[in-house]
């Protein structure tokens, strides 16, 4: 299999597109019934992933047979074309849920904060644009510090599915500035009020599990819900007087259990994430 930056487009070449540039290569394999090695194929885009799977925008080539080619034995390609984003975007990234890895936002805040959240700001900007998503982002302020607020008209694919792209978006914003930076300090990102009205049914249906699990003296499990928010079900019910809770379950099916005390003696395991 040739690689060639350009070569004149004949009336035996033809263009193929896929998610990758392998993709688009096994497509022209098919089309020609040859192997990779009977073909000379130019690389018009490469393509890319975008952020969670969004925005990402197909790899496209020309091919053709080369001609007069003597057969071969059937190789393994040494070079795989499949972009690093597309192996880091097959799973979400999940925040950690720990109060050690998850830092609070503003915790620990430097002399140079006005820097690093500029800084967030400009790697939040540049992964918006990369996938190809629509979104402006401010620096805000609350009682916990600065933050990061988006708004546009993908607001709603940036948010993802109870919250999950945001997480993830935070959690890789956060993972780059600390490296660049060498920092703990946790940058929030938020969505026009998003985080907090979800904080807010989180905690109402915590509570509320809480009571029934008090009152049916049976030990009550969530719905599998995102490392955030499991946070922050332990931390609502962390001093209701009677209740324990801990986290069952692996990955995005992990759960939090409400014990009631009467339950205490059938659970022997202490809170934790």
């Amino acid at each position: 299999m040739t690689h060639n930056e350009s070569f004149a487009p004949t009336q035996e070449s033809k263009e193929f597109d896929g998610k990758t540039v392998d993709y688009a290569i096994e497509a022209a394999c098919k089309y020609f019934k040859a192997k990779p090695d009977d073909l000379e194929i130019n690389i018009l885009t490469r393509g890319s992933t975008g952020i969670f799977g969004l925005g990402g925008r197909k790899a496209k080539i020309r091919a053709v047979l080369k001609k007069l080619t003597p057969p071969v034995t059937e190789k393994k390609s040494e070079e795989k074309n499949v972009p690093i984003e597309a192996e880091a975007n097959r799973v979400t990234p999940e925040v950690p849920e720990s109060e050690e890895d998850m830092s609070e936002p503003g915790k620990d805040a430097p002399e140079n904060q006005d820097k690093h959240i500029s800084l967030a700001r400009e790697i939040t900007e540049e992964l918006l644009n990369k996938s190809g998503l629509a979104g402006q982002v401010e620096i805000k302020a609350d009682k916990e510090g600065p933050y990061l607020d988006i708004s546009g008209e993908d607001l709603s694919l940036i948010i993802g599915k109870e919250g999950q792209n945001l997480n993830a978006l935070e959690y890789i914003v956060n993972r780059i500035l600390r490296h660049r930076v060498e920092s703990r300090t946790g940058i929030k990102l938020e969505a026009q009020g998003y985080r907090e009205k979800r904080g807010k049914s989180i905690s109402l249906l915590a509570h509320r599990m809480a009571k029934k699990a008090q009152k049916t003296g049976r030990p009550v499990t969530l719905q599998p819900l995102g490392a955030r928010e499991r946070r922050l079900v332990h931390l609502t019910l962390k001093n209701v007087k009677g209740i324990r809770t801990h986290s069952v379950g692996e990955g995005i099916m992990r759960k939090v259990v409400i014990n009631p005390a009467r339950s205490r003696q059938r659970n022997t395991k202490d809170n934790s994430a």
